[in-house]
């Protein structure tokens, strides 16, 4: 026993002493480099989607490759900065590569995968996530910055309604352009809250989607995601295949059934881009107008809890956009007018349940759109 306490103490001793050589050797580094660059070990801790905040941030990488081969999807090094101030920058050496099937076509500027496995971040929420998504502006023109605003927006709605939504962090972005043509840009983004983060903070894990069928998913859930794509007037999305919805599986509850999560509005009427359009499963002629696709239920109480559920948050999500200081005061009234509207019209309940009943989708007929 002795003996084991013996060399116990010399390992003790031992490692003590290491760290005591490590630390004057990182204070000597560190008074090298405070005169140099930003001391990166002495910025403070951040929480990516637990602020309110748009974060500053820079991206160096070429652009302008970037933009030539978006299609191909192909990871590009880069340099990815945090600027908490004038003074403290958190920068990582990151790879990064276009997303987004529709948008990669469409937009000069598509979608982005952050990739952060080879300079992951340490001591925040993002600790351990090795991929973020970035949604980055269509194009240069005016209309595009809103379109970004208000599909932020769009996500800061649905968590007013459910703690299982996407969370996101908007941020004021300068990309700086490394290839030949040298073209800088700045607009605003989002940060789309990694998939594992969301399962986690709700004791959940993830289920891959395209395995759902429409008795798979717990009802209220699936009718909460039905009506808020109602709501903000968006067909581009199917519960079964996991078409812009992902699914998590509660571990607090005893059931196989789980939790769809929607993202990617853009093509909703709310959001309202120049490239969107109805869904071929739909009937309605423009993306502003309304159609219900979620289940048809036998009970009309299933669907008066779910807009009771609107109702009781309608202060909550219509002070989203109100206070909004980002939007220009032009589409905060369009956007503003447009879910009034919605409010207005499941105001009255017992009208607003019939016309859920009349395009709701029984079994059959979603198999068929699908």
């Amino acid at each position: 026993m002795k003996t084991l306490l013996y060399l116990l103490l010399l390992v003790f001793l031992s490692f003590s002493i290491q760290a005591q050589n490590k630390n004057e050797i990182l204070n000597d580094t560190l008074s090298e480099q405070s005169v140099l660059e930003p001391v990166i070990e002495t910025v403070p801790d951040i929480d990516i989607f637990g602020e309110e905040e748009p974060l500053n941030i820079t991206l160096k990488y070429d652009i302008t490759s970037f933009i030539k081969n978006k299609s191909k999807g192909e990871y590009l090094d880069a340099l990815f900065e945090i600027h908490y101030n004038e003074t403290q920058t958190l920068s990582k050496n990151i790879r990064l590569k276009a997303r987004g099937n529709f948008r990669r076509g469409q937009c000069m500027f598509p979608p982005i995968y952050l990739n952060f496995k080879t300079d992951p971040f340490e001591d925040n929420d993002l600790e351990g996530i090795k991929k973020v998504k970035l949604v980055t502006f269509c194009s240069t023109s005016k209309s595009s910055e809103s379109y970004i605003l208000k599909e932020y927006l769009a996500y800061k709605m649905y968590n007013a309604l459910t703690p299982f939504g996407f969370r996101v962090r908007l941020c004021k972005i300068e990309y700086i352009d490394t290839g030949k043509k040298d073209k800088n840009y700045e607009n605003f983004g989002f940060f789309i809250e990694p998939e594992e983060l969301l399962a986690s903070r709700n004791s959940s894990v993830e289920i891959d989607p395209v395995l759902m069928k429409s008795e798979n998913v717990l009802e209220a859930d699936a009718d909460r995601v039905a009506l808020f794509q109602y709501m903000i007037g968006n067909t581009d999305w199917r519960f079964k295949g996991g078409h812009n919805t992902k699914c998590i599986k509660s571990l607090n509850q005893v059931t196989a059934k789980v939790i769809p999560v929607p993202y990617d509005f853009d093509f909703s009427g709310f959001v309202d881009t120049h490239y969107s359009f109805p869904q071929s499963w739909t009937s309605i002629q423009n993306v502003t107008d309304r159609e219900y696709l979620g289940y048809c239920r036998d009970n009309d109480q299933a669907y008066l809890d779910n807009i009771n559920l609107f109702l009781d948050k309608e202060e909550a999500i219509l002070n989203t956009v109100v206070n909004d200081k980002y939007l220009d005061e032009k589409a905060k009234k369009s956007a503003t007018r447009f879910m009034e509207g919605f409010f207005d019209e499941i105001s009255n309940t017992d009208l607003f349940v019939k016309k859920l009943k009349s395009e709701c989708r029984d079994d059959a007929s979603m198999r068929q759109d699908q």
